[in-house]
């Protein structure tokens, strides 16, 4: 016999047998709900979307933000770099006179300010042309002369990355003045040729090329001499010039016992003047090397991708004045031509890297256990961190004027 009690006992059995089962029937689909993301793309489309990821942030950091740090560290060697050139100058105002420097300016150290107004670019210039030098500036390459002394100054500047300094060297053409001061004072200088050029390693010339100028030519001109007695009668008259203008010459002409004069008119030739940067092949020792005139030789990346190292935009300025008195350089090795890179950089880009492919498959573990926000709330800025780190070791690995 069934009592009320029994009745309501079985009741609440029953209905605490449906609650239990009805947590299980909600979290399944709940489940199912927060991992379908993580099951959506396999393990091989996670790694190679964080490959393509890691690429995009290489990029970004060298050719975005990388630009910024390069233009906070200009900022602060323009600013050093005007204390020593005010200290300069007024030790020259004292009775002691300027401090002529008496050893060789460090690596990395400021050496000059140079102003191109054409290309609206002003840039402070450091000493060495390693990739870690051009990072921050252009570079002076060692072993040549310094910039407003006697003899080829060269300095070598970034292409397209860390803010592209020499990107706009190209556009330069003859008659552009460029400006460089240093501690010692101000030099100008006007461009005389431009022009892209390949570079190759003969061990000869060592003098760099001459200046292209504008060389005599000889002209030829002829004058028709009508004779006052017989009009028929013309007489040819040739008239020599050996320079560029050919000033008028006085010229009498016999005809029949008659006499006539004439003038030929004034000639003005203009002759081409012949490129040193024709696009042709130069020797770097060639171009590096000493000059019988006191220039500037400005060298950069002639293309966009950042391996070139055999292909140079050259822009080559002769100083207009005296140069200043010279002081000891460093030496210039076969390495410190500025279109190689760090080879010692190696070992630190392969770790860069190794850790950068470690937060990546991290990244890829943690997508496949968790869900998905907090997977990208943990892997972010590690992957961030290195993918900084092995940009920049990368870099250096390019040759320091792309």
């Amino acid at each position: 016999m069934t009592t009320v009690l029994d009745s309501k006992t079985s009741t609440q059995s029953s209905s605490d047998s449906d609650n239990s089962v009805e947590p299980d029937a909600i979290s399944e689909p709940l489940a199912e709900e927060f991992n379908e993301p993580a099951r959506s793309m396999t393990t091989g489309q996670l790694v190679g979307l964080w490959i393509v990821i890691a690429v995009v942030i290489l990029g970004i950091v060298l050719y975005l933000v990388e630009p910024m740090f390069q233009q906070r560290e200009q900022g602060l060697l323009l600013e050093r770099y005007r204390t020593s050139i005010d200290k300069a100058a007024n030790q020259s105002t004292g009775l002691g006179g300027v401090e002529v420097s008496s050893i060789a300016p460090s690596i990395g150290s400021a050496v000059g300010i140079l102003e191109i107004g054409a290309i609206g670019m002003r840039q402070v210039v450091v000493e060495g042309t390693a990739a870690s030098n051009t990072m921050v500036g252009p570079g002076h390459v060692p072993g040549t002369a310094a910039p407003g002394q006697p003899g080829n100054a060269v300095i070598v500047g970034r292409n397209s990355m860390y803010g592209g300094p020499f990107g706009d060297l190209s556009k330069m053409a003859v008659g552009d003045q460029i400006v460089v001061s240093t501690t010692q004072g101000q030099s100008l200088y006007e461009v005389t040729d431009a022009g892209s050029v390949q570079l190759n390693n003969a061990a000869t010339p060592t003098a760099a090329p001459k200046v292209p100028a504008p060389t005599p030519s000889p002209t030829t001109t002829s004058t028709t001499v009508a004779s006052e007695v017989d009009p028929a009668a013309t007489t040819e008259t040739t008239v020599e010039a050996t320079t560029t203008t050919v000033a008028a010459e006085e010229t009498t002409t016999t005809v029949e016992g008659e006499t006539a004069t004439t003038e030929a008119p004034a000639t003005t030739t203009t002759v081409a003047v012949e490129s040193a940067l024709g696009g042709g092949s130069i020797p770097l020792n060639s171009l590096y090397g000493t000059s019988t005139d006191d220039r500037l030789t400005l060298v950069t990346s002639a293309s966009a991708f950042p391996w070139n190292s055999g292909e140079a935009t050259v822009v080559i300025a002769v100083m207009k004045g005296k140069p200043f008195e010279p002081t000891p350089q460093n030496g210039r090795s076969a390495k410190g031509a500025g279109n190689d890179g760090d080879s010692s950089k190696w070992p630190v880009t392969i770790l860069a890297f190794l850790c950068l492919a470690a937060a990546v498959g991290g990244a890829v573990l943690l997508y496949r256990r968790s869900t998905p926000k907090i997977a990208y709330l943990l892997t972010v800025p590690p992957l961030l961190a290195f993918a900084i780190l092995a940009s920049e070791s990368f870099s250096l690995l390019l040759p320091a004027w792309s």
